[in-house]
């Protein structure tokens, strides 16, 4: 019985054996398919073929890519990777704005709000340069006594002066805003328009027969 188990064993470890067994099939230097037991150092970037121990193919490892084909493929994968990133933006953009026309909408109330804004501010400076010219003549009229100008009308001077020119930098910061949205709102726009006319043109094709 010892014995009996014994080639049993010795039956399955020599199965095992032969089944690890890998051959490989490869082209040499005059172009001949040759099998052997490795693939020389100096043949392995042409590709090659791993066959198993009935000589079946089990495993293919293509041929090394020359530069150009390297370059070309690393176009191509950054061509797939652009189009899967805007298909993205355009999913996107199409859960924001229906039609080119809603986004010019958006973009005017934006546009809107910002003018109201400016026009409030002018208002403000308007009436901060009367305080500032008011406060400046009774100081100067002061001096012009030989009397002593008050701290306070000094800071009121002070502060009024601030006050404009903080404004004055809110409204070109504002202006500056307008165009970016433009800018921005300009391009959501034009991809909008593109995305209608493709999806016109696929309604017009005829249906396949």
């Amino acid at each position: 019985m010892k014995v009996l188990l014994g080639m049993l064993l010795a039956v399955m470890v020599w199965a095992d054996a032969v089944a690890a067994v890998r051959m490989y099939r490869y082209e040499n230097a005059q172009g001949v398919k040759v099998i052997d037991y490795q693939v020389p150092p100096e043949f392995v970037g042409k590709g090659y073929e791993v066959l198993n121990s009935q000589g079946r193919v089990i495993e293919v490892v293509p041929r090394a890519l020359t530069q150009a084909e390297l370059a070309a493929k690393s176009k191509q994968d950054q061509q797939k990777l652009d189009q899967a990133r805007q298909a993205e933006e355009d999913k996107k953009l199409l859960t924001i704005f229906s039609s080119p026309a809603d986004a010019e909408r958006a973009r005017d109330r934006k546009l809107e709000a910002i003018d109201a804004y400016i026009n409030i501010t002018k208002g403000n400076i308007l009436k901060l340069k009367d305080d500032f010219n008011y406060t400046q003549g009774q100081a100067a009229e002061r001096e012009r006594a030989g009397q002593a100008v008050p701290d306070f009308q000094l800071e009121k001077i002070e502060s009024l002066q601030r006050q404009i020119s903080q404004a004055e930098e809110a409204i070109q910061e504002k202006e500056k805003e307008k165009i970016v949205i433009r800018a921005e709102y300009g391009k959501h726009i034009e991809r909008l328009r593109e995305l209608k006319q493709l999806r016109d043109a696929s309604l017009e094709e005829p249906a396949s027969p």
